[in-house]
């Protein structure tokens, strides 16, 4: 009893203090979604009116917290709307985001526009596919492949009655996935032909890098599927508020999920536990990336937060 009690309290000491760590506060006071490059380099941050993107060694630098007038962004590439979504292509060239009526790329050479693909509504999700094409998630129930530079996309297809929350590709590229207020769905890439149905609540998804298993933030409850016969492996409520952001660390051994509770939490996948609960419980952690070496969240007043790995899994063994 003693021992889950101090472990207990472990827990908290690592909620809650942010040393080592770093908090950037936002000017916008906004941020909706984070994105971090696959050698994680590079930070993209949605806001209101774009994307700030940051260089990560430069604030991994500033343990504590930090502003943008003392770490400014290396650019900001405006798009019209509140943007809910971005994301890095597998090759770090390019940075995607959505938002009123457009989905958007960039040129991360000379952060110029690359793109542009016209919709109806908001683009609410964007992911990029290992082949470099980009999985469109949009407000009037739309799921659509396109690739950067053509003018219309390869397909789109109403698969949700409602929004489309999330996208995202498998990283063999054969497989996809969505979700939104009413199922989470997983179906070709190549056609959108449908394979297996979630039902409920799947704000957020994600595969894990071998591909095998998708997690879906579903409502509190955060579940993971086998991609190969569509049954549960993994299912539990430790949230206090829905899900809102999923993601699977580089090497598949851990997940995260970030929720309106305003906390974070790190899972080990393969023993389908909590091991860490982060934040300040406060206002809502609106999304999450883990890499190989760190964890990255943003809440909705304009924090991001950027945990190590190696800091935060200190002790955890055994």
């Amino acid at each position: 009893m003693r021992k889950s009690v101090f472990a207990f309290c472990c827990v908290l000491m690592l909620a809650f203090v942010a040393s080592g760590n770093t908090v950037l506060i936002l000017s916008e006071g906004w941020a909706k979604a984070v994105a971090l490059s696959l050698d994680e380099r590079l930070l993209a941050v949605a806001t209101v009116d774009g994307v700030c993107l940051f260089d990560m060694e430069e604030l991994v630098a500033h343990a504590g917290w930090v502003t943008t007038e003392e770490v400014p962004p290396l650019a900001k590439f405006p798009l019209e709307g509140y943007v809910h979504t971005v994301d890095f292509s597998p090759d770090g060239r390019y940075v995607a985001a959505g938002g009123w009526s457009l989905a958007k790329v960039w040129n991360l050479n000379n952060y110029e526009p690359f793109a542009e693909l016209k919709f109806r509504g908001f683009v609410y999700a964007v992911s990029f596919g290992p082949d470099g094409k980009v999985l469109l998630g949009t407000s009037t129930g739309k799921v659509a492949l396109w690739i950067p530079g053509e003018e219309e996309p390869l397909w789109a297809r109403r698969l949700h009655g409602g929004s489309v929350w999330s996208v995202a590709a498998s990283p063999d590229g054969k497989r996809a996935a969505s979700g939104g207020a009413e199922k989470g769905l997983l179906f070709l890439l190549s056609d959108a032909t449908v394979l297996f149905a979630f039902p409920g609540h799947a704000w957020d998804l994600a595969f894990t890098p071998d591909g095998f298993l998708l997690g879906v933030g579903a409502g509190k409850v955060f579940e993971i599927y086998d991609t190969a016969t569509g049954f549960p492996y993994f299912s539990a409520q430790r949230h206090h508020g829905c899900i809102w952001g999923v993601s699977f660390s580089s090497d598949g051994n851990l997940a995260a999920t970030a929720s309106l509770d305003g906390t974070v939490r790190l899972w080990d996948v393969e023993e389908g536990k909590d091991l860490l609960v982060l934040g300040e419980g406060k206002e809502s952690m609106e999304d999450v990336d883990v890499g190989g070496g760190y964890l990255v969240a943003c809440r909705k007043d304009g924090r991001v937060y950027i945990w190590k790995l190696s800091e935060l899994l200190v002790g955890d063994e055994g």
